[in-house]
């Protein structure tokens, strides 16, 4: 039996949000820890701020949030 799951978009994931729940949904996406998606993008951020904040934004405004 194949337990492929084929339902994984990237969504705002908002039970396990700090700000909007994007970090949430991106680690879920890609089977990461949270902590350390939230980590990557603090550092990231601090290396490109401009660039990390409007991504960051766009992906707010875009994503639908997580049925459960």
């Amino acid at each position: 039996m194949n337990s492929f799951n084929h339902q994984r978009g990237w969504y705002k994931d908002t039970l396990n949000k700090k700000i909007s729940g994007v970090c949430s949904g991106l680690a879920y996406r890609l089977d990461f820890p949270v902590w350390a998606t939230r980590l990557v993008t603090i550092l990231l951020f601090l290396s490109f701020p401009f660039a990390i904040a409007l991504g960051y934004f766009i992906a707010h405004c875009c994503l639908e949030n997580k049925e459960y």
